[in-house]
């Protein structure tokens, strides 16, 4: 546990760092159906969904973003593909509105802006349930024209920021923004720029990565080595192992995150486990991953490095970021610093 003086240190310098967001970003759309209101349609033998409110936010890469504004990061630059569509333009309203700079957003007519739809349907006296989600993800790959766009706006961008983070979310390969020659020449740039922190998060291809810090859940991580495993759990011994293979990969630092058992951090052939905190209250894991890989890497930026005590208190700042996101229910949680030094005061009282 570092002291409070440092964290206090830490968390002030976050407001002068640059940071790129890379990757998947989807738009969050939330539609509130008030079922009371529902009527059987004249036309066809179903009742009508009536839509009685809306709300969007930024999802996947883009809650990596709500999550660096919340911190207090300066200035935080988004780099993806999206759409010529109503849902485009939605997204990149909620990225300025949050303070984002959306300079290096790519339009382009013929790609679908990337949206999860979420029905919440209210009854009698306050009842509010969500159902299944509506997925929009595009169904055929990038044109070359648009890679290419997508390596220019990186080269262009590196050189003014700080710190980098792929949002790797699309399930399927070569689908998503992050395809195989995007992430050849991210892992390229990472030796190019070594005094640049390069992050990356892959639910995936985690394993494909090179030359950057990589951060998988435990069972992503047993996946990126073992590819035929199908086991339900992953003992702290089996994470280790995992570490040490990809670190093998990647030559550079490892985080996988342990669920409630905190974070294990393996860096320069060393382990440093951060425990996870005890939360007495309701939780909701959604969003946490993200929440960790803005307090991440907010925090090796402030540091200007990734190696040693660097590592070490990054992984301490991202766990108490998740620790606090986790028990906003209803929504994807973010954390204030002033949310993390309570938090950490909260520690050092036990």
């Amino acid at each position: 546990m570092i002291s409070e003086a440092r964290l206090k240190t830490i968390l002030n310098q976050f407001h002068d760092q640059r940071i790129l967001v890379v990757g998947d970003f989807y738009l969050d759309a939330y539609w509130y159906i008030d079922k009371v209101r529902s009527t059987l349609s004249l036309e066809t033998p179903w009742h009508t969904n009536p839509v009685v409110d809306q709300r969007y936010s930024p999802g996947a890469a883009g809650t990596v973003t709500n999550n660096l504004k919340a911190l207090d990061v300066g200035t935080v630059y988004t780099l993806s593909v999206i759409g010529e569509d109503g849902f485009g333009g939605t997204l990149l309203n909620c990225l300025q509105a949050n303070g984002c700079r959306t300079d290096f957003m790519i339009q382009v007519p013929r790609w679908v802006t990337p949206t999860y739809l979420k029905p919440i349907h209210r009854g009698y006296e306050g009842v509010e349930t969500e159902g299944p989600r509506f997925d929009i993800e595009n169904q055929s790959p990038m044109e070359e024209e648009v890679e290419t766009a997508v390596i220019d706006a990186l080269q262009n961008c590196i050189p003014l920021v700080d710190g980098i983070i792929v949002g790797d979310q699309m399930p399927i390969e070569n689908l998503g923004v992050v395809t195989n020659r995007v992430r050849e020449k991210l892992c390229e740039l990472a030796v190019a720029f070594p005094e640049k922190v390069f992050f990356a998060d892959s639910r995936t291809r985690i394993g494909a990565y090179r030359n950057v810090i990589i951060k998988p859940n435990r069972f992503e991580a047993k996946r990126a080595v073992e590819p035929e495993w199908n086991g339900r759990e992953v003992d702290m011994a089996e994470a280790e192992q995992c570490a040490i293979g990809l670190a093998e990969q990647t030559q550079n630092t490892v985080y996988v995150t342990l669920g409630g058992n905190g974070i294990l951090v393996y860096c320069k052939g060393e382990f440093t486990h951060i425990p996870g905190i005890p939360i007495d209250d309701e939780t909701d894991p959604v969003g946490a991953g993200d929440s960790v890989s803005a307090g991440l890497v907010a925090t090796l930026c402030s540091l200007r490095g990734s190696q040693g005590a660097a590592a070490v208190d990054a992984a301490y700042i991202g766990n108490l970021v998740a620790s606090i996101t986790v028990t906003k229910i209803g929504t994807t949680g973010t954390a204030s610093p002033t949310e993390i030094l309570e938090r950490h005061r909260s520690l050092v009282n036990l």
